[in-house]
């Protein structure tokens, strides 16, 4: 009896030895492998974004100085004309390669690339996920609402949606932009609303698509209401479109943040990798560690938010899951 006992006993201090959420990841990753690399590099961004000051080793905005061996108090014309710094008794340390001290180098005003490159994750993730946020948030409600109930309303927003759409998202993104001030806030707002109507359109026809099931008519049949059906049986069948939308538009809104730190006209006061990029290129030939670093980072995070993306909706969508 006591043995018995003391063996049921031990069946729940086995199960509660195991960690929670490690199954899920363990499953998740043997159906999608590039989908949990994406996500560990999704998770080591947003930890890296957290925690950048203890991360960043420096301080990004200081500029690492030296003393200058051929520092001469007062020199002459022609000393000047040969070496610029001669008369300065410290020397930025610009252009450095990458090496113990400073990993990635350094960039043409004495700047720690790796700092700077650090930091420069919190604003792109600011900006993909603030901009992804909105445009998915009023995309859901416009398109959910006008695929179920379309009639008046559906005619007038896919008018609204049209005119929208009709702009070049770039030259709405810099008008949206520079009509205010050019901060983080604005630069999120304006990115929100240019993808609304990509947004509204893709959960529209999602909707389209659910509304006209069978399942949708036997609730219907059976006196369920319109609220009813569209928390029950409406969004829950349409979240994994709604997932991807965010996903995929997370990388798009941090490309599209660099492109326009990139032409000078991004958040000011802020670092960002697209401005990084744009200050390489003027040493690009002799020192191309601050783009290949910025750019580089630009592309792990967008290529790992779009995998992660593809893989959720694969492992959530019932018609992707036995490929």
């Amino acid at each position: 009896m006591q043995d018995a006992a003391s063996s049921s006993l031990a069946v729940p201090a086995r199960r509660g030895a195991s960690v929670p959420g490690l199954g899920w990841f363990f499953t998740f990753a043997r159906k999608k492998p590039i989908g949990a690399i994406a996500l560990l590099v999704v998770l080591s961004i947003v930890f890296i974004a957290l925690f950048a000051p203890a991360l960043s080793r420096y301080d990004p905005n200081f500029v690492f100085e030296r003393e200058n061996p051929n520092f001469k108090s007062n020199p002459s014309i022609s000393e000047l004309a040969k070496d610029s710094n001669i008369g300065s008794p410290l020397t930025v340390d610009q252009l450095e390669v990458p090496s113990w001290t400073h990993w990635f180098g350094t960039s043409q005003v004495g700047h720690d690339i790796y700092a700077r490159v650090i930091y420069g994750s919190r604003l792109s993730l600011i900006v993909g996920l603030g901009a992804s946020m909105i445009a998915v948030s009023f995309g859901l409600l416009i398109g959910v609402v006008s695929g179920f109930y379309r009639g008046m309303f559906d005619i007038v927003a896919q008018r609204l949606i049209d005119a929208l759409q009709a702009f070049p998202a770039l030259v709405l993104l810099l008008l949206l932009v520079q009509v205010g001030e050019p901060s983080v806030k604005n630069t999120v707002l304006a990115m929100g609303i240019i993808g609304i109507p990509i947004t509204t359109r893709i959960i529209r026809s999602s909707t389209l698509v659910v509304q006209s099931s069978d399942y949708v008519e036997a609730a219907r049949s059976i006196g369920a209401s319109d609220t009813r059906i569209l928390l029950r049986h409406i969004v829950p069948n349409i979240f994994s479109v709604v997932l991807i939308s965010f996903s995929i538009g997370i990388g798009a809104y941090i490309i599209f943040e660099a492109t326009i730190s990139f032409l000078g006209v991004g958040p000011r006061g802020v670092i960002s990798w697209g401005k990084m990029v744009q200050e390489g290129r003027a040493a690009l030939d002799l020192h191309p560690w601050l783009t290949v670093f910025s750019g580089g980072a630009i592309a792990i995070v967008v290529i790992s938010f779009n995998f992660l993306g593809d893989a959720v909706r694969d492992v959530l969508d019932p018609r992707l899951r036995g490929r």
